[in-house]
């Protein structure tokens, strides 16, 4: 089995990442779900599993396969990411708020967190998303450092097992009319690592990379956006900067982080 873990503290961005996950596996046979709840207290054991299985009880008649896993500990990043690991994890998926009440959310932080871990793919759920497949798959790239890597390589797992529809965006001040020789050269490397997905190819001049990126969201109809710290060196720096919550926490469709 495919295991796919949803962090699930019954706060409604969770419960709405743990609905989103399994709509989205739901035709997966080989997929085994699980909601991972981390507890602070003993007293909690009872009332925490009686709230995850009416939760597995509910997303059944989405997904038959989902168990439910609770633990506690010392710290709750170190927990998850170590349980991820044993259980080989595909996915973590999980919840992000509304980007207005961000700095009342002790959950975005922790979601920060773990997508920052190099343990497995993460996949970060807006409060208000409703899976509607994932037609439309979105790359921000910086197009250097272009190879056969991990990041490549789970970009393809997610192509092939949702047939989705690949773009790639890159944005940058120096476009004008014309791509310089050393893009050209990047865009024919990664035509060539991802020629299978036949991917279009897309060169923005930069005024606001979020307003771009927003725009370029829209006017394609992107389901989901792929992040790889290997392709974006902006993006390794964006997890020590205010710009982290801009770009993961304001966008209105789903962001998958990969790493090397």
């Amino acid at each position: 089995m495919i295991n796919v873990i949803v962090p699930v503290n019954f706060s409604e961005t969770s419960l709405n990442a743990a609905h989103y996950a399994t709509k989205m596996f739901a035709k997966k046979a080989e997929v085994n779900i699980i909601l991972y709840h981390f507890y602070e207290s003993e007293q909690e054991i009872l009332s925490s599993k009686n709230y995850l299985n009416s939760l597995r009880t509910e997303l059944l008649s989405d997904c038959a396969n989902i168990e439910i896993f609770i633990e506690s500990g010392n710290n709750f990043i170190d927990c998850l990411s170590a349980y991820a690991h044993v259980k080989r994890t595909y996915i973590i998926v999980m919840g992000s708020a509304d980007k207005l009440l961000l700095k009342h959310r002790f959950t975005d932080l922790n979601t920060l967190k773990i997508a920052e871990k190099n343990v497995c793919p993460v996949l970060i759920i807006p409060s208000k998303a409703i899976y509607q497949g994932i037609t439309n798959v979105l790359i921000a790239s910086e197009m250097k450092y272009i190879d056969e890597t991990p990041v490549i390589l789970a970009i393809k797992k997610i192509l092939k097992d949702f047939e989705s529809n690949l773009h790639i965006l890159n944005v940058n001040d120096s476009h004008y009319i014309a791509l310089t020789p050393e893009f050209k050269e990047a865009r024919d490397r990664m035509e060539e690592l991802l020629g299978d997905f036949k991917p279009e190819f897309y060169f923005m001049r930069l005024f606001n990379f979020f307003e771009s990126m927003n725009m370029f969201i829209e006017d394609k109809n992107i389901d989901m956006i792929i992040m790889g710290r290997r392709y974006h060196n902006f993006f390794e720096k964006l997890f020590r900067t205010q710009h982290t919550k801009e770009m993961i926490f304001q966008s209105k469709v789903p962001v998958l982080v990969v790493h090397e």
